[in-house]
């Protein structure tokens, strides 16, 4: 099986930043466990990227994003030349079409 790379973009890495804050501030322990849990599903999209479907955004549709969902975050992600980009991680009530 072919193993893809993956490359959080540091936009990406900011919005985990912003989260693991947010949460932290309510409870430690909440804040460990989603960072841990989304550091888990991106490590995952090494061996099958192509599960996370396209967006159903035309636009966004169009330039190749697909989504992962992580409890209440989404994962938004490129598949390039052997590379996943992961380039945004948002809450599911963000407007992420704007965002993108």
């Amino acid at each position: 099986m072919v193993e893809y790379d993956v490359r959080v973009y540091p936009a990406a890495e900011r919005d985990l930043e912003d989260i693991v804050d947010y949460l932290n501030a309510l409870s430690p322990q909440a804040a460990i466990k989603c960072y841990d849990l989304i550091i888990e599903k991106l490590e995952g999209l090494a061996r099958m990227p192509q599960r996370c479907p396209l967006v159903r955004v035309l636009a966004l549709k169009a330039k190749g994003y697909r989504c992962l969902v992580v409890e209440d975050y989404l994962v938004f992600l490129v598949i390039r030349a052997g590379t996943v980009q992961i380039r945004r991680i948002m809450h599911g009530k963000r407007n992420y079409e704007s965002l993108l």
